[in-house]
Protein backbone atom coordinates (compact mmCIF):
# COMPACT_ATOMS: atom_id res chain seq x y z
CA UNK A 1 0.00 0.00 0.00
CA UNK A 2 2.72 2.52 0.60
CA UNK A 3 4.55 1.63 -2.43
CA UNK A 4 1.22 2.56 -4.58
CA UNK A 5 0.71 5.82 -2.33
CA UNK A 6 4.43 7.04 -3.05
CA UNK A 7 3.97 5.60 -6.79
CA UNK A 8 0.90 7.84 -6.81
CA UNK A 9 2.74 11.22 -5.11
CA UNK A 10 5.28 10.92 -8.08
CA UNK A 11 2.51 10.73 -10.55
CA UNK A 12 0.71 13.62 -9.23
CA UNK A 13 3.84 16.04 -8.51
CA UNK A 14 6.23 14.95 -11.18
CA UNK A 15 4.52 13.53 -14.15
CA UNK A 16 1.21 14.67 -14.08
CA UNK A 17 2.78 18.76 -14.00
CA UNK A 18 5.17 17.64 -16.41
CA UNK A 19 2.54 15.91 -19.59
CA UNK A 20 0.33 18.74 -18.84
CA UNK A 21 3.06 20.91 -19.41
CA UNK A 22 3.70 19.39 -22.57
CA UNK A 23 -0.25 20.38 -23.62
CA UNK A 24 0.30 23.73 -22.23
CA UNK A 25 3.68 24.92 -24.00
CA UNK A 26 2.07 23.29 -27.24
CA UNK A 27 -1.12 24.90 -27.07
CA UNK A 28 1.06 28.65 -26.82
CA UNK A 29 3.45 27.28 -29.05
CA UNK A 30 6.26 27.94 -26.83
CA UNK A 31 9.93 27.00 -27.37
CA UNK A 32 10.04 23.54 -25.18
CA UNK A 33 12.66 22.16 -22.65
CA UNK A 34 11.91 19.68 -20.08
CA UNK A 35 12.56 22.48 -16.84
CA UNK A 36 9.97 24.50 -18.53
CA UNK A 37 7.25 22.18 -19.49
CA UNK A 38 7.51 20.78 -15.35
CA UNK A 39 7.09 24.43 -14.16
CA UNK A 40 4.58 25.51 -16.75
CA UNK A 41 2.60 22.79 -15.89
CA UNK A 42 2.68 23.30 -12.34
CA UNK A 43 2.00 26.89 -12.82
CA UNK A 44 -1.29 25.69 -15.38
CA UNK A 45 -2.26 23.25 -12.45
CA UNK A 46 -1.61 26.41 -9.82
CA UNK A 47 -3.75 28.92 -12.01
CA UNK A 48 -6.68 27.14 -12.67
CA UNK A 49 -6.97 25.90 -8.85
CA UNK A 50 -6.93 29.46 -7.62
CA UNK A 51 -9.48 30.93 -10.51
CA UNK A 52 -12.18 28.04 -9.57
CA UNK A 53 -11.19 27.41 -5.64
CA UNK A 54 -12.13 31.09 -4.47
CA UNK A 55 -15.40 31.48 -6.24
CA UNK A 56 -16.38 28.02 -4.53
CA UNK A 57 -15.09 28.80 -0.79
CA UNK A 58 -17.39 31.63 -0.93
CA UNK A 59 -19.68 29.90 -2.19
CA UNK A 60 -19.67 27.33 0.64
CA UNK A 61 -19.07 24.15 -1.94
CA UNK A 62 -18.10 21.15 -1.01
CA UNK A 63 -14.34 19.72 -1.26
CA UNK A 64 -15.49 17.91 -4.23
CA UNK A 65 -16.08 20.01 -6.59
CA UNK A 66 -12.70 21.43 -6.50
CA UNK A 67 -11.33 17.82 -7.45
CA UNK A 68 -14.05 17.24 -10.29
CA UNK A 69 -13.31 20.62 -11.74
CA UNK A 70 -9.26 20.66 -11.09
CA UNK A 71 -9.12 16.91 -12.42
CA UNK A 72 -10.70 17.51 -15.57
CA UNK A 73 -8.52 20.48 -16.59
CA UNK A 74 -5.74 18.52 -15.11
CA UNK A 75 -7.39 15.45 -17.79
CA UNK A 76 -7.61 18.03 -20.49
CA UNK A 77 -4.43 19.33 -20.36
CA UNK A 78 -2.34 15.97 -20.19
CA UNK A 79 -4.74 14.27 -22.91
CA UNK A 80 -3.39 17.68 -25.18
CA UNK A 81 -0.21 16.76 -24.13
CA UNK A 82 0.17 12.62 -24.74
CA UNK A 83 -1.41 13.44 -28.08
CA UNK A 84 0.94 15.57 -29.61
CA UNK A 85 3.55 13.49 -28.04
CA UNK A 86 6.69 16.03 -28.88
CA UNK A 87 8.27 16.38 -25.80
CA UNK A 88 11.30 17.67 -25.59
CA UNK A 89 14.82 15.62 -25.72
CA UNK A 90 17.88 16.59 -23.17
CA UNK A 91 20.80 17.82 -25.23
CA UNK A 92 23.83 15.00 -24.72
CA UNK A 93 26.52 16.93 -26.45
CA UNK A 94 30.73 15.52 -25.30
CA UNK A 95 31.74 17.14 -22.67
CA UNK A 96 35.19 18.14 -21.79
CA UNK A 97 36.91 16.97 -18.41
CA UNK A 98 36.24 20.33 -16.73
CA UNK A 99 32.54 20.24 -17.13
CA UNK A 100 32.13 16.70 -16.14
CA UNK A 101 33.71 17.56 -12.87
CA UNK A 102 31.79 20.45 -12.63
CA UNK A 103 28.06 18.22 -13.49
CA UNK A 104 29.32 15.80 -10.53
CA UNK A 105 29.66 18.48 -8.24
CA UNK A 106 26.43 20.05 -9.59
CA UNK A 107 24.50 16.48 -8.73
CA UNK A 108 25.90 15.97 -5.61
CA UNK A 109 24.81 19.56 -4.13
CA UNK A 110 21.59 18.28 -5.34
CA UNK A 111 21.54 15.11 -3.68
CA UNK A 112 22.77 16.62 -0.40
CA UNK A 113 20.62 19.92 -1.05
CA UNK A 114 17.69 16.88 -1.57
CA UNK A 115 18.06 15.20 1.62
CA UNK A 116 18.49 18.46 3.27
CA UNK A 117 15.06 19.40 2.28
CA UNK A 118 13.74 15.69 3.33
CA UNK A 119 15.27 15.06 6.61
CA UNK A 120 15.63 18.97 8.02
CA UNK A 121 11.65 19.44 8.40
CA UNK A 122 10.61 22.07 10.71
CA UNK A 123 7.49 22.28 12.52
CA UNK A 124 6.20 25.41 14.15
CA UNK A 125 2.86 27.02 14.77
CA UNK A 126 2.27 27.57 11.16
CA UNK A 127 1.54 23.62 11.16
CA UNK A 128 -1.49 24.70 13.52
CA UNK A 129 -3.60 26.53 11.08
CA UNK A 130 -2.15 25.60 7.52
CA UNK A 131 -1.64 21.63 7.64
CA UNK A 132 -4.40 21.74 10.35
CA UNK A 133 -6.94 22.83 7.52
CA UNK A 134 -5.71 20.92 4.75
CA UNK A 135 -6.78 17.58 6.89
CA UNK A 136 -9.82 19.20 8.03
CA UNK A 137 -10.86 19.64 4.78
CA UNK A 138 -10.05 16.09 3.37
CA UNK A 139 -12.02 14.96 6.82
CA UNK A 140 -15.15 17.00 6.29
CA UNK A 141 -15.38 17.65 2.53
CA UNK A 142 -15.83 21.39 3.96
CA UNK A 143 -13.28 24.60 2.75
CA UNK A 144 -12.12 26.61 5.95
CA UNK A 145 -15.64 26.22 7.55
CA UNK A 146 -13.62 24.58 10.67
CA UNK A 147 -12.01 26.71 13.47
CA UNK A 148 -8.42 25.23 13.70
CA UNK A 149 -8.28 26.36 17.59
CA UNK A 150 -11.15 24.78 18.66
CA UNK A 151 -12.56 22.08 15.66
CA UNK A 152 -15.87 23.59 15.98
CA UNK A 153 -17.71 24.07 12.85
CA UNK A 154 -18.36 27.61 11.72
CA UNK A 155 -20.69 29.33 9.65
CA UNK A 156 -18.23 31.66 8.50
CA UNK A 157 -14.56 32.69 8.17
CA UNK A 158 -13.10 33.92 11.08
CA UNK A 159 -9.61 35.12 12.08
CA UNK A 160 -6.32 33.78 10.03
CA UNK A 161 -9.02 31.81 7.99
CA UNK A 162 -10.41 35.19 5.80
CA UNK A 163 -6.60 34.59 4.70
CA UNK A 164 -7.21 31.78 3.15
CA UNK A 165 -10.17 32.48 1.11
CA UNK A 166 -8.43 34.58 -1.33
CA UNK A 167 -5.12 32.22 -0.68
CA UNK A 168 -6.22 28.61 -0.29
CA UNK A 169 -2.86 26.87 -0.57
CA UNK A 170 -4.26 24.37 1.93
CA UNK A 171 -6.93 23.04 -0.78
CA UNK A 172 -4.05 22.03 -3.11
CA UNK A 173 -2.53 20.47 -0.09
CA UNK A 174 -5.86 18.90 0.49
CA UNK A 175 -6.42 18.09 -3.39
CA UNK A 176 -2.91 16.35 -3.26
CA UNK A 177 -3.32 13.91 0.00
CA UNK A 178 -6.63 13.18 -1.54
CA UNK A 179 -5.56 11.79 -4.56
CA UNK A 180 -2.09 10.14 -3.16
CA UNK A 181 -4.10 8.80 -0.56
CA UNK A 182 -1.29 9.99 1.73
CA UNK A 183 -2.22 12.60 4.60
CA UNK A 184 -1.66 15.97 3.92
CA UNK A 185 1.00 16.04 6.72
CA UNK A 186 2.89 13.60 5.17
CA UNK A 187 2.56 15.85 1.53
CA UNK A 188 3.42 18.76 3.20
CA UNK A 189 6.91 18.26 5.50
CA UNK A 190 8.24 15.40 3.06
CA UNK A 191 6.86 15.05 -0.31
CA UNK A 192 5.84 18.43 -2.11
CA UNK A 193 8.92 20.20 -0.73
CA UNK A 194 11.00 17.76 -3.21
CA UNK A 195 8.54 18.41 -6.10
CA UNK A 196 8.90 22.06 -5.47
CA UNK A 197 12.78 22.29 -5.16
CA UNK A 198 12.71 19.98 -8.87
CA UNK A 199 10.58 23.57 -9.83
CA UNK A 200 12.96 25.91 -8.23
CA UNK A 201 16.02 23.54 -9.56
CA UNK A 202 14.44 24.33 -13.60
CA UNK A 203 13.84 27.77 -12.71
CA UNK A 204 17.26 28.16 -11.80
CA UNK A 205 18.94 26.83 -14.63
CA UNK A 206 16.76 28.40 -17.09
CA UNK A 207 17.67 31.53 -15.43
CA UNK A 208 20.86 30.26 -15.89
CA UNK A 209 20.63 30.29 -19.82
CA UNK A 210 19.44 33.80 -19.63
CA UNK A 211 22.96 34.76 -18.69
CA UNK A 212 25.39 32.09 -20.25
CA UNK A 213 23.25 30.68 -23.00
CA UNK A 214 24.60 27.41 -24.16
CA UNK A 215 27.51 27.46 -21.35
CA UNK A 216 27.09 24.20 -19.49
CA UNK A 217 30.28 24.61 -17.18
CA UNK A 218 28.47 28.51 -16.38
CA UNK A 219 24.87 27.38 -16.29
CA UNK A 220 26.33 24.33 -13.86
CA UNK A 221 28.30 27.07 -11.80
CA UNK A 222 25.18 29.43 -11.28
CA UNK A 223 23.54 26.46 -9.99
CA UNK A 224 25.99 25.48 -7.73
CA UNK A 225 26.26 29.01 -6.45
CA UNK A 226 22.75 29.57 -5.44
CA UNK A 227 22.61 26.36 -3.88
CA UNK A 228 25.42 27.33 -1.61
CA UNK A 229 23.51 30.60 -0.78
CA UNK A 230 20.51 28.67 0.02
CA UNK A 231 22.77 25.43 2.02
CA UNK A 232 24.23 28.82 4.22
CA UNK A 233 22.02 31.44 3.63
CA UNK A 234 20.43 30.87 7.62
CA UNK A 235 21.10 34.61 8.91
CA UNK A 236 17.25 35.02 10.06
CA UNK A 237 14.75 33.05 10.15
CA UNK A 238 12.53 35.10 8.21
CA UNK A 239 14.88 35.05 4.65
CA UNK A 240 14.02 33.48 2.03
CA UNK A 241 17.21 31.15 1.69
CA UNK A 242 15.76 29.84 5.31
CA UNK A 243 12.28 29.38 4.26
CA UNK A 244 13.50 27.81 1.00
CA UNK A 245 15.26 25.07 3.34
CA UNK A 246 12.82 24.44 5.99
CA UNK A 247 9.37 25.24 4.89
CA UNK A 248 9.25 25.33 1.41
CA UNK A 249 5.93 23.30 1.50
CA UNK A 250 4.09 26.56 2.97
CA UNK A 251 3.10 29.19 0.26
CA UNK A 252 4.58 31.99 1.40
CA UNK A 253 7.83 30.21 1.22
CA UNK A 254 6.71 28.95 -2.01
CA UNK A 255 6.40 32.71 -3.09
CA UNK A 256 9.54 33.76 -2.37
CA UNK A 257 11.69 30.38 -3.19
CA UNK A 258 9.53 29.63 -6.66
CA UNK A 259 7.32 32.51 -7.59
CA UNK A 260 9.59 35.78 -7.33
CA UNK A 261 12.55 34.00 -9.35
CA UNK A 262 10.26 32.01 -11.92
CA UNK A 263 8.17 35.97 -12.13
CA UNK A 264 11.63 37.42 -12.81
CA UNK A 265 12.82 34.98 -15.36
CA UNK A 266 9.35 35.43 -17.50
CA UNK A 267 9.49 39.58 -17.05
CA UNK A 268 13.50 38.59 -18.45
CA UNK A 269 11.72 37.33 -21.78
CA UNK A 270 9.35 40.08 -22.14
CA UNK A 271 11.91 42.62 -21.75
CA UNK A 272 14.29 40.57 -24.83
CA UNK A 273 11.48 39.62 -27.17
CA UNK A 274 7.51 40.94 -25.78
CA UNK A 275 5.67 37.70 -27.51
CA UNK A 276 2.51 37.19 -26.03
CA UNK A 277 3.09 33.52 -25.00
CA UNK A 278 5.29 35.38 -22.42
CA UNK A 279 2.34 37.64 -21.09
CA UNK A 280 -0.12 34.16 -20.44
CA UNK A 281 2.63 32.83 -18.96
CA UNK A 282 2.95 35.53 -16.50
CA UNK A 283 -1.15 35.90 -15.91
CA UNK A 284 -0.69 32.10 -15.02
CA UNK A 285 2.21 32.49 -12.64
CA UNK A 286 1.08 35.88 -10.75
CA UNK A 287 -2.71 33.53 -10.41
CA UNK A 288 -0.45 30.47 -8.74
CA UNK A 289 1.33 33.22 -6.80
CA UNK A 290 -2.12 34.49 -5.33
CA UNK A 291 -2.89 30.82 -4.75
CA UNK A 292 0.29 29.99 -2.81
CA UNK A 293 -0.13 33.02 0.18
CA UNK A 294 -2.29 36.59 0.29
CA UNK A 295 1.63 37.74 0.51
CA UNK A 296 1.67 36.58 -3.16
CA UNK A 297 -1.19 38.66 -3.74
CA UNK A 298 0.59 41.71 -3.18
CA UNK A 299 3.97 40.94 -4.00
CA UNK A 300 2.62 39.63 -7.27
CA UNK A 301 1.06 43.03 -8.16
CA UNK A 302 3.86 45.06 -6.61
CA UNK A 303 6.31 43.03 -9.21
CA UNK A 304 4.08 43.64 -12.58
CA UNK A 305 3.25 47.07 -11.59
CA UNK A 306 7.11 48.25 -11.04
CA UNK A 307 8.50 45.46 -14.33
CA UNK A 308 5.74 47.48 -16.54
CA UNK A 309 5.90 50.69 -15.49
CA UNK A 310 9.86 50.56 -15.82
CA UNK A 311 9.37 48.61 -19.28
CA UNK A 312 7.38 51.01 -20.96
CA UNK A 313 9.71 53.81 -20.16
CA UNK A 314 13.00 52.20 -21.53
CA UNK A 315 10.94 50.54 -24.19
CA UNK A 316 8.89 53.55 -25.15
CA UNK A 317 5.76 51.39 -25.04
CA UNK A 318 2.93 52.10 -22.86
CA UNK A 319 1.15 48.97 -24.68
CA UNK A 320 3.70 46.77 -22.17
CA UNK A 321 2.69 48.98 -18.91
CA UNK A 322 -0.81 48.43 -20.34
CA UNK A 323 -0.97 44.81 -20.46
CA UNK A 324 1.55 44.46 -17.95
CA UNK A 325 -0.96 46.38 -15.56
CA UNK A 326 -3.87 44.63 -16.85
CA UNK A 327 -2.22 41.42 -15.20
CA UNK A 328 -3.22 43.09 -11.88
CA UNK A 329 -6.70 43.24 -11.98
CA UNK A 330 -7.21 39.46 -10.29
CA UNK A 331 -4.79 40.61 -7.49
CA UNK A 332 -7.24 43.55 -6.84
CA UNK A 333 -10.12 41.57 -6.74
CA UNK A 334 -8.62 39.22 -4.37
CA UNK A 335 -7.59 41.72 -2.40
CA UNK A 336 -11.00 43.42 -2.14
CA UNK A 337 -12.72 40.55 -1.22
CA UNK A 338 -10.34 39.61 1.65
CA UNK A 339 -10.57 43.25 2.96
CA UNK A 340 -14.57 42.59 2.50
CA UNK A 341 -14.64 39.65 4.18
CA UNK A 342 -12.36 40.13 7.24
CA UNK A 343 -13.84 40.21 10.44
Amino acid sequence: MVILNVALAVLVLWIVPYVAGNGFCDALQIKKTVPKLYLMGLVAIWAFCQLVTVPLVLLKASFWTVIILLSSWILFLCGYGLYQRDFPKIERGKKTGEQRAVILVTGVLIASFMLAVLLGQHMDADDSRFVVNAVDIVRTNRMFLTDPNTGNEIGTWLGELSKDVTAPWAVYLAYCGKLTGISPTVIAHTILPLALFTAILGVWWMLSGEFFGKDVLHRCIFLDVMMFLHLYGYFSVYSAETFTMVRLWQGKAAVAGLGIPAMLLICMRIYRYNRKSDYICLMFLDLSMCLMSGMGVVIGALLLGCFGLLYGIFKRKWRITRNFWLMIIPNGIYYLIYYLIKP
